[in-house]
């Protein structure tokens, strides 16, 4: 029974899918149209009647799709595995809590430099 199926997806890709399920998702849309043009009126009949239209892609908008896809997955991974290598760096370095000592110095440094009142920084 199940052999069936491995040769029927043996040659299957995920575009493949994807247009199955794009394909599908249009033939719903279209019949929800059918739906609604019996029992609604007709300024929300003619928008849905063209909903479909605008999800049809061609060639090439599904060419661009699989590359702005694949350049949109490539950089979450290189992202996720750069924070898995610095990111404890990173807290270190500029998450750290300061200290009520070192608040102090820093307000005494800057009371030092005599800035007017808008050029001192808030702490």
């Amino acid at each position: 029974m199940f052999s069936s199926y491995a040769d029927y997806f043996e040659n299957f890709s995920i575009t493949d899918a994807i247009h199955l399920y794009w394909n599908t998702v249009l033939l719903y849309l279209t019949d929800i149209v059918i739906a609604l043009r019996e029992t609604q009126t007709k300024t929300l009949v003619s928008f849905v009647e063209k909903l479909p239209e605008y999800f049809y892609f061609s060639d090439f908008q599904w060419k661009l799709l699989k590359a702005f896809s694949t350049i949109f997955v490539i950089n979450l991974v290189l992202i996720v595995l750069v924070w898995r290598i610095y990111g404890k760096d990173i807290c270190e370095r500029f998450m750290k809590l300061s200290t009520l000592r070192e608040i102090e110095e820093l307000k005494a440094s800057v009371a030092k430099l005599k800035l007017p009142k808008e050029h001192t920084p808030r702490i």
